[in-house]
């Protein structure tokens, strides 16, 4: 009867199988990333008009049409918007944050700007007004329907001048007015040229609209200016007479810059016409009468 006994040079081991993933259970690790902050924040102040929400949107300045974020604020709400830093890709050329007010035409709020660190960035206050009425035009002459430069165009009303403007080289003007002007009717549009010209006033109604376009034509025509020698009016209230006595019948009383073609010169009288445009039909129609020498400048 014996014993055998076996030795060997390793030990018996257990064999480890990977860790299983379970599809329905919870993970195990969590990653989170952390970053700055940033507040977006802008103030508002009405001044014309009652919104009754504002959208406030961020779009990159490379696409005007997807915004980045967009949300809905009510006239009481404090308009702040909380992103993270990250959100800002350092390589974009800016952004622009755009608040539109809900409720009414009011005009748009624009403010560009990129972002270089964390923290509040604070836009400037926002003014809420309504889109302005505008009314825009532009001056010539009849004669060849030349630009008029640095004409000085104003708007009035009882109280005064409400809104004024200069024409362009182009002779083209535009006068920015206050919403509730759409809807005034005691409206007047005065042109002034500085005396080359007789002063041009006309009514101007917008009709509730907010857009109004005016072309006014200055000066005589080519075949009122052929008829003579052509001299300039210097002073206002200038007496244009039936006849050469000083207590002849006065016709009209003449303004600075109206145009005065004579045909005939007695002493310091001189006999002749003028032109004046009948708005009702448009049409220029021709007066004869007297003018004294000394309210005259000749031209041509």
């Amino acid at each position: 009867m014996g014993h055998f006994y076996f030795f060997g040079c390793s030990s018996m081991m257990t064999p480890e199988y990977p860790e299983p993933i379970l599809l329905d259970a919870n993970p195990s690790v969590a990653v989170r990333y952390e970053y700055g902050n940033i507040q977006l924040k802008l103030q508002t102040q009405i001044l014309d008009g009652n919104p009754t929400a504002y959208r406030f949107s961020v779009f990159n300045q490379s696409d005007s049409i997807s915004p980045l974020i967009s949300k809905i604020f009510f006239p009481d709400d404090t308009i702040i918007v909380i992103l993270p830093v990250d959100f800002f890709q350092i390589e974009d050329l800016g952004y622009v944050a755009i608040l539109v007010p809900q409720g009414d035409d009011f005009e748009i709020v624009k403010n560009y700007f990129t972002i270089e660190q964390t923290g509040v960035f604070e836009f400037p206050t926002a003014y809420i007004r309504r889109k302005p009425v505008m009314l825009v035009g532009n001056v010539s002459q009849r004669i060849g329907k030349i630009p008029i430069v640095g004409a000085k165009v104003q708007i009035i009303d009882s109280t005064g001048v409400v809104g004024n403007s200069e024409t362009n080289t182009s002779g083209q003007f535009e006068i920015e007015l206050r919403f509730p002007f759409k809807d005034r009717k005691d409206l007047h549009l005065t042109i002034s040229t500085g005396g080359r010209y007789s002063r041009w006033r006309d009514r101007i109604d917008f009709q509730g609209e907010k857009w109004l376009n005016k072309s006014v034509v200055l000066g005589p025509s080519a075949l009122f200016i052929s008829q003579g020698m052509v001299y300039r009016v210097i002073q206002n209230e200038t007496p244009f007479r039936e006849g050469p006595e000083n207590g002849s019948p006065i016709k009209f009383f003449l303004s600075e810059g109206d145009i005065f073609v004579a045909e005939t010169v007695a002493g310091d009288q001189l006999f002749g016409q003028i032109e004046i445009l009948i708005e009702k039909n448009g049409y220029l129609q021709h007066f004869e009468g007297w003018i004294k020498n000394k309210y005259l400048k000749f031209i041509q």
